[in-house]
């Protein structure tokens, strides 16, 4: 069955939040580990992704799936 343009578009912006919380669960693993493996806050943690990092890479991935 066919997405509707607006099921589409929610798609790619579920998917686009998803890699960026992916990326910060990651760096915020890695930072968590380093900081208790050196015993103090010396790698600093990540900023959750902001709504406009999340339409940003939405944007990027619409415009593959549109190009050609």
């Amino acid at each position: 069955m066919a997405m509707t343009p607006y099921e589409l578009r929610f798609e790619i912006f579920k998917q686009a939040y998803n890699m960026l919380n992916d990326e910060f669960c990651n760096k915020f693993d890695v930072a968590r580990e380093w900081n208790e493996k050196v015993g103090k806050l010396e790698m600093e943690l990540p900023e959750f992704p902001s709504l406009g990092e999340v339409l940003e890479r939405a944007d990027i991935i619409n415009s593959f799936v549109s190009s050609k």
